[in-house]
This record gives structure tokens, C-alpha cells and sequence, in this order.
């Protein structure tokens, strides 16, 4: 007994010393000679700090973290924080369903645990889909109200979502005047410059760059406050409308 006691503080030391692999050698041959808890325990413990050292931005060993997390679920299978931290590995490594599936095994068996719901949230942003990652930064702010990472998280897709919203709103509104446009120009010979520019809104200065860009792509003519068109190159400038917008 005593010199499994001084074994299991030599791998513990070397352990505390990051010499991880001979450390954790040497407790698996113990766990599987005297499965007791304590020895289990240590084990487990080895195999997070090591994992977690793999895992480190500056380490980036995210396999190696990979296999320590895994051997901690062969285990202790309701480990949660053995799934939580393989999710972490296989997020870094950019495997966004793995890291999922691992997440939701972690909160199947620790349904209040606020990081995996918060890291729940991050893969779904990888993933584009910005509602159900606001749905798990919610649960997690649910379970801690105060949690400042999900709080922001929260923040900064909300603040997304509203970008997205605004160009979406901007594209529409520009397609409405590109159509309107098109169909002025089509209608008529030549076009009085206010018109264009309020139908445009376009300041004096950008006005006077489209239109002199027209001119010279197109044929166009300035005539006094007038645009002539060129009816045989105006297909030309509907096709670039269609394709480039105004360009500007």
C-alpha cells in the first residue's frame, strides 16, 4: 500500500511539472492494476491538465487534447466536463458538428451548465445561424444573468442581425430605384438632370461623375438641364444596371 501511495505522488509530481505523458503512463498502469476511486480520480485529473495544456492557444495540440478528453469519457462517461472540453478541441480544430454533439452530450448530463450553453452559442455563429445562437446565449444568461461572455456574445449578434437587416432594407430600396431608373430611361429621349438626381438622391458632385461616366460609355449628351439618351447604346447601360447597380 505505501508504495502505491508513493507512486501515485511521483506521477502527480511530474504531473505538476507538466511532464504529463510519464505521469500519466505511470497511473494508468496503476488504475488498471487497484481500479480504486482515489487512483481513478488522479487519473482524470492528469488527463484534463494535460488536455487542457494541449488545448491552449499557444500549444495548439488540439489531437493529442482530442484523445486525453476521449480516455477521460471511456472513464467516467458522465464526465460533462470531459465533453465540454473535446467540444472546445474539436471547435479549434473547425469541426463545428463534432464540437455540437459533443456540447449537447455535456448539457444532457449538466442541463445548467452555463459555459457549454455559451460555447453552444459560438459554434452556431461559425455556423451562420445567428437565431439559434442567440437561443443559447439566452440559456446561458437564463442560468447566470450576470455572465458577462454571453452578455456580449448576445450584443454583438444582435448588433449583427440589425447590419444584416440594414443592407438588407439598403439592397431592396436601391433595386426600387435601379427599376424606376431603368424604366425612366427607357421611356424617354432626353431627361431633365433634377429628375435624375431625385429620383437618385444623389449630391451635385456624384451626380455630375455618373453622368459624365454616362457620356462618355454611352453617348450620352448634357443639354443645358437636359440628358439626351442614346437610344442604340441604352441597352448597353441597362444590362450594366442590371448587373453593377449604379457603381457608386
Amino acid at each position: 500500500m505505501t508504495d502505491n501511495i508513493e507512486i501515485l505522488e511521483k506521477a502527480k509530481k511530474l504531473v505538476d511539472n507538466e511532464d504529463f505523458e510519464e505521469g500519466i503512463e505511470i497511473l494508468e498502469d496503476l488504475f488498471k492494476e487497484i481500479p480504486e476511486l482515489e487512483i481513478k480520480k488522479s487519473l482524470i485529473d492528469a488527463l484534463f491538465a494535460y488536455g487542457g495544456y494541449l488545448n491552449d492557444y499557444y500549444v495548439l495540440e488540439y489531437e493529442k487534447a482530442i484523445k486525453n478528453f476521449k480516455r477521460i469519457i471511456e472513464i467516467d462517461p458522465h464526465n460533462y466536463r470531459a465533453h465540454y472540453n473535446l467540444g472546445i478541441a474539436y471547435f479549434n480544430l473547425e469541426l463545428f458538428e463534432e464540437a455540437l454533439n459533443a456540447c449537447k452530450i455535456a448539457i444532457a448530463i449538466k442541463p445548467d451548465y452555463k459555459h457549454c450553453h455559451y460555447n453552444i452559442g459560438l459554434i452556431y455563429e461559425e455556423r451562420e445561424n445567428l437565431e439559434k445562437a442567440v437561443e443559447a446565449h439566452q440559456k446561458a444568461l437564463k442560468i447566470d444573468p450576470d455572465f458577462v461572455y454571453a452578455k456580449q456574445a448576445l450584443m454583438a449578434i444582435r448588433q449583427k442581425l440589425d447590419n444584416l437587416n440594414e443592407i438588407e432594407i439598403e439592397s431592396k430600396e436601391n433595386k426600387s430605384v435601379i427599376e424606376r431608373l431603368k424604366a425612366l430611361l427607357s421611356v424617354s429621349k432626353c431627361i431633365k438632370v433634377d429628375m435624375i438626381q431625385e429620383l437618385l438622391k444623389l449630391n451635385k458632385e456624384t451626380l455630375i461623375k455618373v453622368l459624365i461616366e454616362w457620356g462618355q460609355k454611352y453617348n450620352f449628351e448634357l443639354d443645358g438641364d437636359y440628358l439626351n439618351i442614346n437610344k442604340e447604346l441604352l441597352p448597353k447601360l441597362i444590362d450594366d444596371l442590371n448587373r453593377n447597380g449604379l457603381g457608386i
